[in-house]
């Protein structure tokens, strides 16, 4: 019985070694992070930064919401309908290409863009 336990607490004992040997020898990078410049691989687009906002819009029996995506610069909207139960969706509109023309239709002449 002495023996057995004996070798247990010796088999365990190795395997609390190797774990610990496996996490102390173990690179410190955080993978889970987008990777730098100094890899081949390109770094993966950062998770957009939602706003939602409920809508009525005069017309329309349901209500909608409104999806602005900060970080991508988009706009969308979508909308169950209880009729047909299904949901309807808006594609997505580009902000920055808005808000571009619009700073240009609005920049007096002579002056540049954005200033």
């Amino acid at each position: 019985m002495k023996s057995t336990v004996l070798w247990a607490l010796i088999i365990l004992n190795a395997v609390l070694l190797l774990s610990f040997l496996a996490r102390v020898t173990h690179s410190n990078s955080a993978l889970a992070q987008p990777t730098g410049a100094h890899n081949a691989t390109p770094a993966p687009a950062r998770p957009g930064d939602y706003t939602m906002i409920p809508a009525n819009i005069n017309g329309a029996s349901n209500g909608v919401v409104v999806i602005v995506d900060q970080t991508n610069g988009q706009l969308s909207a979508i909308s169950y309908d209880d009729a047909n139960k299904k949901m309807d969706t808006m594609n997505k509109i580009d902000l920055q290409q808005i808000f571009q023309r619009a700073a240009a239709a609005n920049t007096p002449p002579g002056r540049p863009a954005g200033k």
